[in-house]
């Protein structure tokens, strides 16, 4: 014969009498108890009216889950307008999620110390991390980046994403994302190869972020450094800035580097390749940037 289920304890029958007259309090409690997403799970499956009745408030849940779990696959999908956040767990736990994110210390070579390169990010369950794919004219072998090295991954900084407008770049060859349809006749550059404009905000001895790349085919990543001088020019367009770049010895070529930008344009590079706009870091922003900051001046 087939049996029902169980038939349920005093304590089991009273918490599901208190969750169908309070479910908002009782999801507001679990939903900040609850360590993973079996542990929420579990909570749902004890009330069958809970599905019915707390959808919105169990996609908060979910999504709060979601970013604790993968904080910058989080902001990125938030970017998105993401709202099944159960369903993005599900893939995203799978290994079929990707986002375009931006990368600390790509592969950890010297050549991207203090950079952020965008790349192709996706957490693979099989070696419980993430593996990121750059978004480069050459051909570059993918790099595996534990779980415990999730601090080297952000997405777009949110005061730069009303101009630069991140988007989904999961498809595609690096060629194909340099640029989007703005109508039938004129082709713009996307995210992350669009430049960013104005100078407003940029403040002389503060820390600032350049766009940067040295192939035309490439992406634009963020260096750090700091702003040594500003100078506008007199139609108020442009403004040329003087940035040093302090991993470097004072006697390197690489310290220092002047800018032309405040425009939509690329700009020739001293250093070789292009520049595009310039952006401040907040003081949260510059204490991230000092743990990849290198034990020792890079030599040039």
């Amino acid at each position: 014969l087939r049996q029902g289920p169980p038939p349920r304890t005093g304590h089991q029958a009273r918490f599901a009498m208190l969750l169908d007259c309070h479910q908002p309090v009782v999801l507001e409690i679990v939903g900040y108890l609850a360590e993973n997403a079996l542990d929420f799970t579990s909570f749902l499956r004890v009330s069958r009216s809970v599905g019915v009745h707390v959808q919105i408030a169990e996609q908060r849940i979910w999504q709060d889950l979601y970013t604790r779990r993968w904080p910058a696959f989080g902001e990125c999908l938030l970017c998105q307008g993401v709202l099944d956040w159960r369903q993005m767990y599900q893939k995203t736990a799978a290994g079929r999620c990707e986002c375009t994110l931006e990368v600390f210390d790509r592969e950890k070579k010297l050549g991207f110390a203090m950079a952020a390169m965008p790349a192709r990010v996706q957490y693979d369950p099989r070696v419980r991390g993430y593996v990121a794919r750059y978004v480069s004219a050459s051909e570059v072998l993918p790099e595996t980046i534990p779980c415990g090295d999730e601090y080297r991954l952000r997405f777009c900084p949110a005061c730069v994403r009303p101009q630069l407008q991140p988007g989904d770049m999961s498809t595609g060859s690096a060629a194909d994302l340099l640029f989007v349809k703005r109508s039938s006749s004129q082709m713009c550059p996307c995210y992350p190869n669009r430049v960013l404009e104005g100078f407003d905000s940029l403040r002389v001895g503060h820390g600032v972020e350049l766009q940067w790349k040295m192939q035309m085919g490439s992406p634009l990543g963020w260096w750090y450094g700091h702003l040594e001088d500003l100078r506008k020019d007199a139609d108020g367009c442009l403004a040329t800035a003087t940035i040093t770049f302090r991993h470097f010895p004072e006697s390197s070529p690489w310290y220092r580097l002047e800018v032309l930008f405040g425009d939509s344009n690329l700009q020739p590079c001293a250093f070789g390749g292009h520049t595009g706009g310039i952006r401040v870091v907040s003081e949260s922003d510059h204490r991230h940037w000092m743990r990849f900051f290198p034990k020792d001046q890079v030599s040039a």
